[in-house]
């Protein structure tokens, strides 16, 4: 078969993830606030997290996509 190419995305978030300590901290912190707790969950801080990762990824992303 031809060469596979492969998906950069998953290490270019892996390597955005250290930049995002504090919105990762603040979700962390809310699922263990809410522990036991089945009507609360941690939606917000999830996607600030990820809203971080996708930020800081997406710029270097682009400049690798053909």
């Amino acid at each position: 078969m031809a060469d596979e190419e492969t998906d950069p995305k998953a290490a270019i978030e892996e390597a955005c993830k250290p930049d995002c300590i504090k919105p990762l901290l603040a979700y962390q912190q809310c699922v263990k606030r809410i522990e036991g707790k089945p009507e609360a969950h941690c939606t917000g801080q999830y996607f600030d997290y990820w809203h971080c990762v996708d930020s800081c990824a997406a710029p270097r992303l682009f400049s690798v996509l053909k």
